[in-house]
């Protein structure tokens, strides 16, 4: 009787297994994960506040993002509050730019390059240093928002080390961050 039972149970392993690689076979090139705009807002929350003084008599900082991934588009849209400090004088605005996705698969980091800036407001500022916010201030924005990840896959497992290096693309296809992994089949 326990032979017929663990004869059964080696046909339905067998039969689950199969089927799993049939599986595997047909959507196995398929493999990703897909991140939406909230998957993404609660991540990049917590690379920020940004600041930079690089341009010495003014920093700024760039707080609160809110993300948006458009349908149609490539690109990681980000709108964000924006405030310049010049000595004891602390001017708001605001900033909205987007970029496009790049990967670092030995850090498992998501960056944005590509970075185009749709909109450098700040209210208040003296006109004499307007002009040189206007003209290196969105220069700045770029080079710091170019190596802060917007994403991350982290961890020191063996498992979550190979994961990272299994990503074989990453894009935005509509509306959602698509992170394609390399199938053993290829």
């Amino acid at each position: 009787m326990w032979k017929r039972r663990v004869l059964i149970s080696f046909v339905l392993l067998g039969a689950l297994g199969a089927g799993g690689w049939l599986l595997f076979q047909r959507y196995g090139s398929n493999l990703a994960i897909e991140l939406t705009e909230r998957d993404l807002q609660t991540r990049l929350a917590t690379y920020f506040p940004v600041q930079n003084c690089g341009l010495i008599i003014v920093c700024l900082d760039v707080a609160s993002p809110q993300v948006k991934l458009t349908e149609g588009s490539d690109r990681i849209a980000l709108s964000t509050d924006l405030s310049a400090t010049l000595g004891q004088r602390r001017y708001p605005g605001s900033l909205a730019f987007s970029g496009k996705v790049r990967y670092v698969a030995q850090d498992g980091d998501f960056f944005l390059d590509d970075i185009v800036i749709d909109r450098f407001e700040l209210a208040g500022i003296p006109i004499h240093y307007t002009e040189l916010l206007r003209s290196r201030g969105p220069g700045l924005l770029r080079g710091v928002l170019s190596t802060r990840p917007i994403y991350s896959l982290k961890g020191n497992t063996l498992q979550q080390r190979l994961a990272r290096l299994a990503v074989r693309d990453v894009r935005v296809v509509n509306g959602k961050l698509r992170v394609s992994m390399v199938s053993p089949t290829q």
